[in-house]
């Protein structure tokens, strides 16, 4: 038994070395003293609106720094903070950490004081417009695409929302274009607001043309397996983390082809923040910085996100990265990366009602 116990402190004792040692220099001093706080926690319970999927590399390389730390990640959606400021309310366990994107979420959230302050040693290392409140982190700025179904739309390319509205003109594709249901909630509604807000007037016009013929869906995923299957034959202003970790996919290679939105490219921030309910605090702070670092935002280039720290290279990652983006749609002036707009939540009921009207069926 005595080497038994000998052997776990022994074991414990390395895991932490190996953790101190992946450290990079300019982290602060007393850092060690939060990775040593952490042991004494139950793990980290994560509310996001990434899947499984989207998180693997990043969880997978936070283990080998960290052993001892067991993390648990959400695929919630529009319920995540109201499911937050319930559990909170009750004093019951809820996030430590929550990782979403909204405008209306994220100022409610930090007007209410429930992100915990906090500066990561990786903040001067990731762009000062990530940062958009004290304590709340861009973990990636994601594009929408046009996805299409190449055996319905036959020796075309989309890569225009212009052009998508002009095939809604054709009779035989009535019903086979889908987007997601803006009315369904903030979080949802944010795609097509900002791509709104990029295009005013003649992006309305659009939407009035291709509303009509289109079908709606609250999951990015439910939109891809329907446009395999075909179902449908063209999705729009669609998530990317949802297309390109399938791109390879039995069913999905050869069949599907997609765009970046080259009359306009929305981009769209995913932010974090560790929560004043967590109950581990510091393994939570340790996954943030974790997610910041170049290791971290490698991962989730991995698993489908768009890293936006400017040392990680296209290479490093199997898809795009925030300048790859912008690379590849022609440069900043056609690029529209969502801000925290306060008119968002006035304009609300007047926008809906016009969306709602842009697609109601003829």
């Amino acid at each position: 038994m005595k080497m038994l116990r000998w052997l776990g402190a022994s074991l414990s004792t390395l895991c932490a070395a190996v953790g101190a040692q992946s450290l990079p220099s300019y982290y602060p001093a007393d850092y060690a003293k939060m990775v040593e706080a952490s042991k004494a926690e139950p793990g980290v319970l994560v509310y996001s609106i990434m899947s499984a999927q989207n998180w693997k590399p990043v969880i997978e390389s936070f283990a080998k720094k960290y052993p001892w730390i067991k993390v648990e990640t959400t695929d919630l959606s529009n319920e995540l903070f109201a499911r937050y400021y319930s559990e909170r309310a009750a004093n019951t366990r809820t996030a430590d950490l929550v990782a979403s994107f909204g405008i209306p979420n994220w100022l409610e959230f930090t007007g209410k004081g429930e992100a915990l302050v906090y500066e990561s040693p990786e903040a001067p290392r990731v762009p000062a417009w990530s940062r958009p409140f004290p304590g709340v982190y861009t973990i990636s700025a994601d594009p929408v695409l046009i996805v299409w179904n190449k055996n319905i739309v036959k020796d075309k390319r989309l890569t225009t929302m212009a052009e998508v509205a002009e095939l809604a003109g054709d009779p035989k594709l009535a019903g086979k274009f889908c987007t997601y249901d803006t009315a369904s909630g903030a979080v949802i509604q944010t795609f097509h607001w900002v791509w709104g807000q990029m295009h005013g007037e003649r992006g309305w016009k659009m939407l009035e043309r291709v509303g009509p013929v289109s079908k709606v869906e609250r999951s990015g995923g439910q939109m891809l397996t329907k446009l395999i299957s075909g179902e449908y034959g063209v999705v729009y202003l669609t998530s990317a983390i949802t297309v390109f970790p399938k791109l390879n996919d039995p069913g999905v290679k050869g069949n599907l082809e997609w765009s970046f939105v080259m009359d306009g490219q929305p981009l769209y921030p995913r932010a974090m923040a560790v929560t004043k309910g967590a109950r581990s605090p510091n393994s939570a702070k340790l996954l943030l910085d974790h997610i910041l670092s170049t290791e971290g935002q490698i991962g989730f280039g991995k698993g489908g996100l768009t890293p936006i720290r400017d040392d990680i290279k296209d290479g490093d990652v199997p898809f795009y990265t925030y300048r790859g983006v912008i690379k590849a749609v022609g440069g900043e002036s056609n690029v529209r990366v969502m801000g925290y707009d306060r008119n968002f939540t006035a304009d609300t009921d007047a926008y809906l009602a016009r969306w709602k009207a842009a697609y109601k069926p003829r």
